[in-house]
């Protein structure tokens, strides 16, 4: 099992889609995801977490992989969302999960059109308890 050596967890969130607004509001005051050393970051070289949401075409993967590439072990991916935890509503017959299951590792799945920031914030402490 991979370990976590440090007090803080850093999360890239990547895609285009409303699952973001979602996975944002935990930093607001009515969820604080801060209180437990959680950051969001701009660049996955700086991340422990990728969070994969949201809808892609081809060279949305290829960026995807690149991201999930840079980043430095250990490193965890969240699939966040119904678009990519089971199938895109823009898009029925695409299934970024199974383009993807021979690239990229997921850790965990939060399910939900949006998913909850609780569920959110639960994938998070899930990870942060592997330490």
């Amino acid at each position: 099992m991979r370990q976590l050596v440090k007090n803080s967890l850093n999360l890239f969130v990547a895609g285009f889609g409303c699952c973001k607004k979602e996975i944002y509001s935990t930093l607001g005051p009515t969820y604080d995801i801060s209180r437990f050393g959680v950051n969001f970051v701009n660049l996955p070289e700086d991340s422990d977490v990728l969070v994969i949401q949201g809808f892609y075409n081809r060279t949305g993967e290829r960026r995807l992989l690149d991201c999930y590439r840079s980043m430095e072990e250990p490193k965890w991916v969240i699939a966040a969302g119904k678009c990519i935890v089971d199938r895109s509503v823009f898009c029925q017959d695409y299934v970024l999960t199974d383009r993807l299951k021979n690239e990229i590792k997921i850790d965990f799945y939060v399910p939900g059109c949006p998913p909850r920031p609780e569920a959110f914030i639960y994938c998070i402490l899930r990870i942060l308890e592997i330490h």
